[in-house]
This record gives structure tokens, C-alpha cells and sequence, in this order.
């Protein structure tokens, strides 16, 4: 049998740990059951097992199927291990937990255990007390560049450059043995080392999205794509350095991430996206909406958050993060959930870098705020004059029309009640003016289009003051320009 790599080497002791210290039961937590099954053989010997499931009973005895049944032969069988595998849909059978309940009484003084390995957790009160999860790891990179080579063994013939091979193997970090097995199988039919990335990605992003809340997502954006808020590109720029080695030798320690407020429309998103383009890592997205329309949310971030750095490198990106962690602590869900990724943000040693947005700063938790769960709180507020122009000639330009054409620093001054997404949609509504009368755009359909939009800014006046007022005292500036015009009387 082959020595098992660092990650699982770490699982395997901490597994006989647990067994030599008298604890009745383990629940290992994995989809990936075949992996399981060698490192309990890795971790105990194939012959000291004893197996169970609903389909093949105790050790094939298919009389023992009935778990309650199997539990008691298996309590006294003379194996150190017996591992049930898939029992979870059963853990509502009061017999179940009595039978489990029995053998944990009994069982604390011996060097044995029951080990439950299943895709999800379903723990009832009952047993807390007796059982001890563990989280089968993710492969790191020297199995998965195991599992490259052994695909790259079935297929004579196949030939990549060592820099191809390392991209690969990049490229398939956070998937499950079996999906990284079958994304090389299929991405070095491509031939080519561009294509079978390509195909290793999307299987990636395909996995991603179905295990663990997780998107893998093209980073499309980039800071020139970014109209004002200078003060917080420039600081994104000279993160780049600290990814280095030699920033780890001067003592610098690789960056933890940002958190962007403010008002909505004004570029928090499109900035957290263009994160992942100026740092050169890979971008994916954390849906909160996914976390908690899973069966069991607190497993499912917890899961997200062992893929995330299981990636590392990577920009973690979570859009308005208050809609997924804001609450009035009465759903203990919600609680749970907050706990884990809080713990999450403070603790994590891989190199994620979390750019994380919200809009309704006065649901936010306090101590998210915290120092050390992120380098750096921005408030982005509504753009100055001078970056309403900036953000006008962005989309004009992306239109192909040459923004030296029009009036523009005339245009933007009055304009001042206005975001980034409006002032996309006046450039937007001017166009289809001037379509719809078959000419080109004019100075005087932008001013019609900007007359015919009510800014946000306008319609919740009071909200987005109090919103302001926050960012004065409590994050740090996006952009340089400290408003020659302050809004509202303020």
C-alpha cells in the first residue's frame, strides 16, 4: 500500500488517536466513501474491520441489514473498528440511538469504536457527547499530482510539459479524488495543455457549484474598469507584493482580505471582482442563498470553507454579505452559520484573500469588524464630480464613442445625487434615444436621459446619509477626493 500523503497522514493519526483514546464513536464526514475505506484500512489493517451497510448488512451477512440488529452484533465482535457506512438516514429510529447509546456506555474503556462514515452529519442530542467528527481532507497538491500520473499512466502516448502538468494539477486543487480523476481524464483528451485546463476548470466549476455553495467564476474585471476609488485600487495594487516568497522572508504575512461598504451602484462588486485580476488568482464566489437552502447549512459552510483554501490562492468573493449573516439571533440557524464562518475568517493560515460587500452596513454584526479578520474596511460613497466624468468616459468609450465629443465635465456637475450604475444607465438610455431616431448619440440626449432618472440617493435621502455618516467614523475612505460637496446639508 502506498504512504499516504500529508494531509491524509494527519487524518490517519489523528483517526487512531481517537480509537486508542476510548471514543465510542467517530463520524467521519465524506462523500468520497472509497477514500475512506483506505485510510481506515491504511489507518488499521483491512482484517481489523468490521463494515456495515443497508445493502450488503454486516460483513456481507445479508441477515444483518437492519441496523439495530447489525450495531449489536457488530458491539460485540472483537474488531477494534466497525464502520457503518450511510447510517444518517437512520439516526431518527429511537432504536438506532439506543443501540448506539448502549454500545457508548460500554464501549469508553476499550481501545475500539464505531465509525460512521457518511456524505452529512445527523448527530442527535443524545449522542453529542459521544461521538467526534472528523472531516475526511480534500487531496492536497502531491495527491492530486499522484492522480495526474496515474491517469497520464492509462493514456500511452500523452505527453505534457512539466509547466502544463503543474497547471493541472493547479487547476484540479478542491475537487474530491474521484472528480479530479475524472476532470484529468477528460481534460487530457483535449490533447493540448490550454484545452485540458480549460476542461479540468470546468469540471471544477461544475463541482464547485453542486458540493459547496461555491462558483467558480471568470474573473472579467479589471481595476481600469473601475471609474474613481483610487485611494482603495491603489492599496489592491500593493497587495499584489505581499503574495510574494520574499515578502514571507521580510515578515510581511499574506493578505486576509477586504471588506467594501457603502452606497449600492457605486462599484463595490465590480471592485471585488477585479480583486482576483490585479492579485492573479483565481475568483470564487460564496452564495449564502445556496448555504442556507442546503439541509444542513452550518455543514454546508463549513464544507465551502474546506474547499475554499483547499484552492488556495484564491480570491473569495461575497457579495452583500449581510443578507447571508444579519439577523436578530433568533434563528439558530442563522447563528450557527455566522459562528462558523466568523471563526472561519479569524483562524484560516491558507491564502485566501476574502473581498466581501455589503450595503446595509447597520445589519452587520460587530465583529465582523474586528481587526484580523480583514486587512482593511473601505466605505465607497457616491462618486465626486471628477469620477462621475471618469465613470461616463469609461462607458461611452466601451460603447465606441470618443468621450472628448461631449460636454462632459459640464454634464457630470450636476450630477451629483448619482452612483456608478445610474450614470451607466443614463450613457445607456441616451443610446437608445439616439438609435431610435437613427443618429448618432448628442450632448443633449445624455442630459435628457440623466432628466428622465430619479437617483436612489434621492428616493431614500435619509437612508443614504445615515449610511454616509457611518462611513465617516468607522472604515476607511475609497477614494481620495474628500467632496467639495457634501449631499443632503451635511
Amino acid at each position: 500500500m502506498t504512504e499516504p500523503t500529508s494531509a491524509a497522514a494527519a487524518f490517519v493519526a489523528e483517526l487512531r488517536a481517537r480509537v486508542a483514546a476510548g471514543t465510542p464513536i467517530v463520524w467521519v464526514v465524506t462523500p468520497e466513501e472509497r477514500a475512506a475505506r483506505s485510510l481506515l484500512a491504511e489507518a488499521f489493517g483491512a482484517d481489523a474491520v468490521v463494515s456495515w451497510t443497508s445493502a450488503r448488512g454486516l460483513d456481507g451477512h445479508e441477515a444483518l441489514r437492519e441496523p439495530t440488529a447489525a450495531i449489536a452484533r457488530a458491539a460485540g465482535s472483537t474488531s477494534p473498528v466497525r464502520v457503518f457506512y450511510d447510517l444518517h438516514p437512520y439516526m431518527s429510529d429511537p432504536r438506532v440511538v439506543r443501540a448506539l447509546r448502549d454500545h457508548a456506555v460500554v464501549g469508553r474503556d476499550k481501545p475500539s469504536a464505531f465509525v460512521v462514515v457518511s456524505p452529512m452529519v445527523a448527530v442527535p442530542a443524545e449522542l453529542e457527547r459521544d461521538v467526534a467528527m472528523m472531516h475526511l481532507p480534500l487531496p492536497d497538491r502531491a495527491e492530486v499530482g499522484a492522480l495526474l500520473d496515474a491517469e497520464i499512466g492509462r493514456s500511452p502516448g500523452i505527453a505534457q510539459e512539466s509547466a502544463a502538468l503543474e497547471a493541472l494539477v493547479r487547476a484540479a486543487l478542491g475537487l474530491t479524488r474521484d472528480q479530479a480523476s475524472r476532470a484529468f481524464r477528460r481534460g487530457l483528451a483535449g490533447g493540448d495543455a490550454v484545452t485540458a485546463v480549460a476542461r479540468v476548470l470546468e469540471e471544477k466549476r461544475d463541482a464547485l457549484r453542486s458540493a459547496s455553495a461555491l462558483e467558480l467564476m471568470e474573473p472579467d474585471v479589471t481595476l481600469d474598469d473601475v471609474g474613481g476609488l483610487e485611494v482603495l485600487k491603489a492599496w489592491l495594487r500593493s497587495r499584489v507584493l505581499a503574495f510574494d516568497e520574499a515578502a514571507r522572508t521580510f515578515g510581511l504575512t499574506e493578505p486576509r482580505g477586504m471588506l467594501v461598504c457603502g452606497v449600492q451602484g457605486c462599484g463595490k462588486s465590480l471592485v471585488s471582482k477585479a480583486a482576483a485580476r490585479v492579485l492573479g488568482l483565481p475568483l470564487v464566489r460564496l452564495d449564502f442563498a445556496e448555504v442556507f437552502g442546503m439541509s444542513s447549512p452550518e455543514h454546508a459552510i463549513r464544507e465551502a470553507m474546506k474547499a475554499t483554501e483547499a484552492v488556495a490562492p484564491v480570491v473569495l468573493w461575497v457579495d452583500e454579505l449581510e443578507k447571508g449573516l444579519a439577523g436578530d439571533g433568533r434563528d439558530a440557524r442563522q447563528v450557527r452559520v455566522f459562528g462558523a464562518f466568523l471563526t472561519w475568517l479569524q483562524e484560516r493560515r491558507a491564502g485566501v484573500f476574502v473581498a466581501a460587500t455589503a450595503n446595509e452596513v447597520d445589519r452587520l454584526p460587530p465583529e465582523l469588524a474586528r481587526r484580523g479578520r480583514f486587512d482593511e474596511i473601505f466605505f465607497v460613497d457616491l462618486p465626486s464630480a471628477k469620477e462621475r466624468e471618469e465613470i461616463v468616459r469609461l462607458h461611452l468609450g466601451r460603447r465606441g464613442r470618443d468621450p472628448d465629443r461631449f460636454a462632459l465635465e459640464e454634464l457630470c456637475r450636476g450630477l451629483e445625487h448619482f452612483s456608478g450604475a445610474e450614470l451607466e444607465q443614463v450613457v445607456t438610455s441616451s443610446l437608445f434615444r439616439a438609435y431610435a431616431r437613427k443618429s448618432d448619440v448628442t450632448d443633449a440626449d445624455l442630459r435628457a436621459a440623466a432628466r428622465e432618472t430619479t437617483p436612489l440617493a434621492v428616493l431614500y435621502e435619509e437612508k443614504v446619509q445615515a449610511l454616509r455618516e457611518w462611513g465617516q467614523t468607522r472604515a476607511r475612505r475609497a477614494s481620495a477626493d474628500r467632496r467639495t460637496l457634501e449631499l443632503f446639508g451635511s
